[in-house]
């Protein structure tokens, strides 16, 4: 692939990236949220105190956000009843869209650092192929030598493998410690 398709596809990849992530993210919040109210009508106590103020604020988010009904109404709701990880598969995988637009996005990144690198590498060169005269090589004899590398977004160790299973064990003991689970 020349440097000029790698420059496309990592605007091409960065823009899926981000229109996998916002509507991932928006989706997963809503659906939260959606828990957080379901298990807020259940409390007794101290903790109704807290409940009834999450009830509150989740009705006021989704009085206050109409824009969002697609999401209000179709967001899966997770239930973490028959286990943490088997409660809701539909979730799960939205979850999981999160980190794969970001690592979309990271690799967009770094194919479109490594273009900008590769153009201001050959415009360097022009100059001194220019400077050598008629025996210099053309701009196009030496953007056939350039052959950029594939990225994939598996190589995205952090956004694609650790970080959903940090938040999901952040979130776990955050739910945990509220009284949700």
């Amino acid at each position: 692939m020349t440097y000029q398709q790698a420059g496309r596809l990592a605007v091409i990849k960065r823009l899926a990236g981000w229109i996998i992530f916002i509507p991932a993210l928006i989706s997963t919040l809503i659906s939260i949220l959606k828990f957080l109210y379901q298990h807020s009508e259940q409390n007794k106590g101290i903790n109704a105190v807290m409940a009834d103020f999450f009830h509150v604020i989740i009705d006021m988010m989704r009085f206050n956000t109409s824009f969002l009904n697609v999401f209000w109404f179709n967001s899966p709701q997770p239930v973490f009843d028959n286990g943490f990880f088997f409660g809701n598969i539909g979730f799960w995988i939205i979850y999981l869209l999160i980190f794969v637009g970001l690592a979309l996005q990271a690799s967009g990144a770094r194919m479109s650092r490594q273009v900008r690198f590769i153009r201001e590498g050959i415009e360097n060169q022009m100059v001194l192929e220019r400077a050598k005269g008629t025996e210099g090589i053309s701009r196009p004899q030496l953007e056939e030598k350039i052959v950029m590398p594939r990225h994939t977004i598996l190589l995205q160790v952090f956004p694609l493998y650790i970080l959903p299973i940090i938040i999901a064990v952040v979130g776990y003991f955050i739910l945990k410690l509220l009284g949700m689970l």
